[in-house]
């Protein structure tokens, strides 16, 4: 019975972060990763460099991954002292060698990693909350 739930939930969670973007432009078009990005808007002090990285791995047309990133730019002050967000997008060529790096499957998938790239700690696809977030930063190492 579980199987019976469990499928079709993660078959709409899979459709549902690669559906297309609907009709109309963005306001708020942003360079990543040397492509342009016509659906997310990074405020700048999530750009600010820091020993650790937090790779947020998306579609930026699929909506669970914009309200990944929507949590993400309201915890930007809080973060940009302790990590580096590096977006790294499905629409991206260059993006797909670190998917396949990572191992990553599902979307959104937040993971933690120093600044060489080495994973740290990873967490489950899906839209994490604030708390989800400050536990993950919590494992960063102590120096």
């Amino acid at each position: 019975m579980f199987k019976y739930i469990l499928f079709p939930f993660l078959l709409f969670l899979l459709i549902a972060c690669s559906s297309d973007e609907q009709a109309g432009t963005p306001a708020n078009s942003v360079e990543m990763g040397g492509q342009k990005s016509d659906s997310l808007a990074v405020p700048e002090a999530i750009l600010q460099p820091a020993g650790f990285k937090l790779v947020f791995f998306l579609n930026p047309n699929g909506d669970p991954c914009r309200m990944q990133n929507a949590i993400l730019n309201d915890m930007s002050n809080e973060l940009k002292e302790k990590v580096d967000i590096q977006y790294v997008q499905t629409t991206v060529p260059d993006d797909r060698d670190l998917f396949y790096h990572y191992g990553i499957r599902g979307l959104p998938t937040l993971l933690l990693a120093d600044a060489s790239g080495k994973e740290i700690k990873r967490m489950s696809p899906g839209v994490k909350g604030v708390d989800d977030i400050r536990l993950l930063i919590q494992s960063i190492p102590q120096s």
